[in-house]
């Protein structure tokens, strides 16, 4: 059966036949416009932006939300939010940068419990949100009720 596809297909059929075989596995599902329309989530990271990020362009928004179940009956959860610190001064931007939040944890879909289990910072250049996390250091084990959290599933 090799021998009859073309070295380049190869890679191509095998990822097509663990997607058909696996699909919970192959696939997460992006919930990411659901939870800004039906939770106040995009409003919050709006708002710790407007109180740590700096600048007179400052923007924080959920970039995204995806979920993707696992083997124990649970579901995986990834988010990630931008917070953006720009200061433009008569049509000169003096700084622009965008700080990643990143953040996993565990959803028990009969509980409708969310276990934060990690929380990772990138490109902070002035640890505008590191040490806010670090002095609320309950983030990570924190335990969140998601309500109707069947319907991101």
């Amino acid at each position: 059966m090799m021998h009859l596809l073309p070295k380049y297909k190869l890679p191509i059929f095998v990822l097509t036949l663990l997607i058909l075989i696996v699909p919970s596995l192959a696939f997460s599902k992006n919930i990411t416009a659901k939870v800004i329309k039906d939770t106040e989530l995009d409003e919050r990271i709006s708002l710790f932006c407007s109180m740590y990020c700096v600048g007179n362009m400052k923007k924080g928004t959920l970039e995204s939300i995806t979920v993707k179940e696992t083997k124990n009956d649970k579901c995986n959860v990834k988010g990630r939010a931008a917070l953006r610190n720009r200061q433009v001064t008569s049509n000169i931007t003096l700084y622009d940068r965008t700080i990643f939040v990143n953040s996993t944890g565990e959803l028990d879909p009969e509980s409708c419990e969310l276990t934060v289990e990690d929380v990772k910072v990138e490109n902070d250049f002035r640890n505008i949100v590191t040490n806010p996390l670090k002095s609320n250091t309950d983030v990570i084990g924190k335990v969140i009720v998601v309500p109707d959290c069947k319907s991101y599933l």
